[in-house]
């Protein structure tokens, strides 16, 4: 009868082990999914806007190129195209920017917001000035002012992206090594009652020795 209920109180230790250890597990699946999905929405779409966007920019820096504002019965129509590439531009960038990632990076962001409108201010003004047909001026204030307004825009885009995939990665590398310690922890706690079997094989190999060698002693102290 006391073997029978200490294997019933064993069961009962097996079964709720295995709730506990099953209720843990789905809860750690649960937030190691969810940290996983936020990292995926707060980087990709980041990532692909600002790779967008550097294509974008460069269509909008050729559309200021006067040769493409020689004959005046185009003009009109490059004029149009140029203040649409601008404007997208400036409306891929202002998206970029509502991303959480540039909120928690408020300097990266204020340099990158500062460089984009810089830009848009310099593209704008030499665009306007193609429009009324002084080329040779557009010309001057496309290499001295909007050229390298360009190449600074274009340098903090590129920066913002490497930072943002460096931020990733080690946010993923610490999730990852987060995930393997829990992992070990939770197969080695689903271990136990392997380890406690052996553990009572071992008590029960030295108690029956112990009786034997008590038995033999016994034996031969009779003799």
């Amino acid at each position: 009868m006391s073997i029978l209920r200490q294997l019933k109180v064993l069961v009962i230790a097996l079964l709720v082990s295995n709730i506990g250890l099953g209720a843990f597990g789905f809860y750690f699946l649960r937030a190691v999914d969810a940290k996983y999905s936020t990292l995926i929405k707060q980087s990709v779409p980041a990532l692909n806007e600002l790779q967008t966007l550097t294509a974008v920019s460069v269509k909008a820096m050729r559309s200021t190129n006067p040769d493409l504002f020689g004959g005046v019965d185009r003009r009109a129509q490059m004029f149009e195209r140029a203040r649409l590439a601008i404007e997208r531009d400036r409306s891929l960038r202002d998206r970029a920017l509502s991303r959480e990632w540039f909120f928690d990076n408020t300097d990266e962001r204020a340099d990158f917001q500062s460089a984009g409108e810089t830009f848009t201010r310099a593209a704008t003004a030499v665009v306007a000035v193609l429009n009324s047909g002084d080329l040779a001026a557009a010309e001057r204030e496309r290499e001295q002012t909007l050229r390298p307004a360009f190449e600074r825009y274009l340098a903090t885009t590129t920066q913002a992206a490497d930072n943002l995939q460096a931020h990733s990665m080690r946010m993923s590398d610490a999730l990852t090594a987060r995930t393997s310690h829990l992992s070990k922890m939770l197969i080695g706690l689903a271990g136990w009652p392997v380890m406690f079997f052996c553990l009572f094989l071992l008590i029960t190999a030295v108690f029956i020795i112990a009786v034997l060698t008590k038995v033999f002693l016994l034996g031969q102290e009779s003799v």
